[in-house]
């Protein structure tokens, strides 16, 4: 019965789960999650990297935030160094979405997330 429900799935735990794929995406390229996932990444990345490209404190402080994680410490200095100088002519279209196959379990998408 999906409609329940399930004791972890709450608000919290979907902002979480995006706040923590976006961090993966940025250290690291590309990461493989679902399609609705990859969507709700694309939103956010877009404004991480837009307050990236401005470089003040009030941005930085923005994104810290969604950024804040022990174990993604340069995260924030990776946005606002390499990030910025890579898509700082670049106006929209950060992201792209690579569709794979449905998962077993749940026949839901699998997709390939990338910076372009």
């Amino acid at each position: 019965m999906s409609y329940i429900n399930k004791p972890g799935k709450t608000t919290t735990w979907h902002h979480h789960v995006i706040n923590n794929l976006v961090a993966d995406a940025i250290l690291y390229g590309k990461v493989e999650t679902t399609q609705l996932r990859a969507k709700d990444l694309t939103i956010l990345l877009a404004k991480l990297i837009k307050w990236a490209k401005e470089n003040t404190l009030h941005s930085r402080r923005l994104a810290l935030r969604y950024l804040v994680n022990k174990k993604h410490s340069g995260v924030v200095n990776k946005l606002f160094t390499e990030l910025k100088d890579k898509y700082q002519e670049r106006n929209g279209g950060y992201s792209r979405i690579i569709k794979l196959n449905y998962r077993k379990g749940d026949n839901s998408l699998r997709v390939i997330f990338s910076l372009v």
